[in-house]
């Protein structure tokens, strides 16, 4: 019968090796449109025709990662242009602020 090797053995640290240190990126202004109110942001994609603006706002830690709170989207043909769908972001930001609840869409 051959012998079993104890839980100790098992556990023992093998040779450690020297840790290395990651550097992370310096932190950045905002790079593409400091006029707009921190949480918007312009989506331009014409490979598959999305144009408007996204809100994300509230992080939470779910088991797969950071994802945001409260999420929306503002297109541009559905709200009648570049600065309607701004106007509706904004619009929906601020009641968010105020309420705390994501307001319901139209």
């Amino acid at each position: 019968m051959p012998k079993s090797k104890s839980r100790t053995a098992a556990r023992r640290p093998a040779t450690r090796k020297k840790a290395t240190r990651v550097t992370l990126p310096a932190r950045r202004a905002r790079p593409v449109n400091p006029a707009l109110p921190p949480g918007i942001c312009r989506v331009d994609q014409a490979s598959t025709r999305t144009f408007g603006f996204v809100v994300r706002v509230g992080h939470r830690r779910t088991p797969r990662g950071w994802r945001p709170r409260f999420k929306a989207y503002f297109g541009d043909v559905s709200n009648g242009g570049k600065k309607n769908a701004l106007a509706a972001a904004v619009k929906w930001l601020r009641e968010l602020e105020r309420t705390g609840k994501a307001p319901a869409r139209k």
